[in-house]
């Protein structure tokens, strides 16, 4: 951290008389340690949105790094907003429940709820449905941000295939899939390399993995101009295929 505790304390202050309404500046202890953290989270947001502009001044201040970082959570508040209100009207949750009730119940209590200049440490929600990306590292808007980016990449590959065509995949894999608590995505993904797979039976553990690779690859490109940020994420999902293969392979 950039900045001493001591630089910090003046604006956790402020922050609760605004709390109090300048009603008192008495608060419990647990209250002054979240607005601490609120301060934190917000200059570290700062930091990592503008990290070439501002990190380099001499001169910033906690206050000014603070003020800066709160906007930035603001921001990124409303682009997650944004980005889940355009998906909303062609979001498809294939019958699956986890999916269906992590977004349309859970992510707008998170919106109505979170509080940007408070607590905006505090993701709210426990995002139940698994996504193919680590974001256990997250917190706040920045974890519901990358939960809503990574979904928005699998209903983006799912729509290249008929929705029949996902739910058969999906009850052929769990006759319960619609209470299964798995990354629906994957799965698809698996039965769809599955079938262009030139696997042999000595193919190697490494070899198998570039295979998949490459097939998810030649998936993406093949559908999707503007695809690298889809791949990305999608080849998240490469060793969880290659685990379901091979446990195939050994039922088969």
């Amino acid at each position: 951290m950039r900045f001493k505790i001591e630089e910090l304390v003046p604006i956790v202050g402020k922050l609760a008389e605004h709390y109090t309404a300048g009603q008192s500046t008495s608060i419990t202890y647990e209250k002054a340690e979240q607005l601490m953290e609120a301060v934190l989270y917000c200059i570290q947001e700062m930091e990592q949105v503008r990290p070439d502009s501002l990190i380099s001044e001499k001169d910033l201040t906690a206050q000014s790094a603070y003020e800066i970082g709160l906007a930035c959570v603001e921001e990124k508040t409303k682009k997650a907003l944004q980005l889940y209100n355009e998906l909303l009207p062609q979001f498809c949750d294939y019958g699956n429940i986890c999916l269906r009730d992590t977004f349309m119940k859970g992510l707008p209590e998170f919106f109505k709820w979170y509080d940007i200049r408070f607590e905006p440490q505090n993701t709210i929600l426990t995002l139940d449905y698994p996504v193919l990306k680590d974001i256990s590292s997250y917190a706040g808007i920045d974890k519901i941000y990358e939960f809503i980016r990574c979904v928005h990449a699998e209903q983006k590959l799912l729509k290249r295939f008929p929705k029949n065509y996902v739910i058969t995949v999906l009850a052929s894999y769990n006759g319960q899939y619609k209470e299964m608590v798995e990354n629906i995505c994957e799965i698809v993904m698996t039965s769809a390399i599955q079938g262009v797979l030139k696997r042999k039976p000595d193919t190697g553990l490494e070899e198998l993995i570039e295979e998949v690779r490459g097939k998810a690859r030649l998936l993406v490109e093949e559908y999707y101009e503007d695809s690298t940020e889809l791949l990305d994420y999608l080849l998240g999902a490469v060793n969880g295929i290659v685990v379901r293969l091979n446990m195939q392979n050994l039922r088969g």
